[in-house]
């Protein structure tokens, strides 16, 4: 196939640089919407997997209440009387950030000293940065991630809370995660006196069962115990909805891009018809036609998918750069 023969190939294309740039739209568009969706459903997963991973961490099991939370008396009880260890109390909830609007964060109101065999929080130990007092006593005081800085003002209604660092959250992962003392936690979210859940870890095999059954006993009415896997499974699956019509949407997509890609060569070929039977009456074979036109088309295929690639990964980039919570 000689070198005079592609020229009179493209020659039509780029003598209609508006069809040919329509053309290569057309097809950036479609892998651009389907490569947005695939990464849209990974930060979705993403995100699940860490909040999964910042709510259980090493629990085995979980004592949970209504809407309105659990009694914090009843963790002093489980502590204190019946000598229950490993067990840590929890408040969480979101707040917005007032200095920027739209961009919510988690709150963790944890026991330090009970925390540990629970969640290993990445906290930047290295100096005088990390102030366990302040984190205890100071009601104004948190550990934030590095994106937030030395301070951050948090909305509830129509109160704004200002809380300073009492140390430094370390890691992407943990970017939109403030963590309190649970006293802290309670005041921000307006749960006095309650706890979102109390965190267990209980013996494993028959003698775990055998415990688990006798607190579901003697729980007060209205909280119950459950593992932690049962309740990402049920949120687990209500996500998969949400990832299927998303996965439904960038098939659509590629539909549509199919069907655009099959139109712009058809409508390209039937206008060069005269050239095609020009060629072949030169002695152009018909192999070599068919390897000139998918040829052309793996090339319009190449630069659109190219432009949709970097479209979709820049869209993506600036929303997780304007949302760190969401990475």
């Amino acid at each position: 196939m000689t070198l005079l023969f592609w020229k009179a190939l493209l020659r039509h294309p780029l003598r209609h640089p508006w069809q040919l740039g329509l053309a290569v739209l057309g097809i950036a568009l479609g892998v651009a919407v389907v490569l947005a969706v695939d990464l849209a459903n990974a930060s979705a997963r993403r995100s699940f997997d860490l909040a999964m991973q910042r709510m259980s961490g090493a629990a085995t099991h979980r004592i949970v209440g209504g809407s309105e939370g659990v009694p914090d008396a009843l963790y002093m009880q489980l502590r204190v009387e019946q000598g229950l260890h490993p067990a840590a109390p929890v408040v969480t909830g979101y707040l917005s950030n007032a200095g920027r609007p739209g961009q919510l964060l988690q709150i963790l109101g944890i026991d330090p000293f009970a925390e540990a065999p629970f969640r290993n929080v990445a906290v930047d130990l290295a100096g005088s940065s990390f102030d366990l007092r302040a984190l205890l006593l100071d009601s104004n005081a948190a550990l934030l991630p590095e994106s937030l800085g030395g301070q951050v003002t948090l909305q509830r209604g129509a109160q704004r809370f200002t809380l300073k660092s009492a140390g430094t959250l370390v890691g992407a992962e943990l970017d939109g995660l403030i963590i309190t003392d649970v006293a802290t936690a309670q005041n921000l979210l307006g749960l006095a006196g309650r706890l979102s859940h109390i965190d267990l870890i209980l013996q494993e095999g028959f003698p775990g069962k055998q415990q688990a059954t006798q607190l579901r006993a003697s729980l007060p009415p209205g909280l119950r115990l459950e593992r932690p896997d049962e309740r990402r499974q049920a949120i687990a699956n209500l996500s998969a909805s949400f990832s299927l019509n998303l996965t439904a949407m960038s098939l659509l997509a590629l539909v549509v891009g199919m069907f655009l890609i099959y139109n712009a060569i058809t409508f390209s070929i039937v206008q060069r018809r005269a050239l095609l039977g020009m060629l072949r009456a030169l002695g152009v074979s018909r192999r070599e036609l068919f390897i000139g036109v998918l040829g052309e088309a793996l090339l319009l295929g190449l630069a659109g998918t190219l432009l949709g690639d970097c479209w979709a990964l820049a869209g993506f980039r600036a929303g997780a750069s304007g949302h760190p919570h969401h990475q």
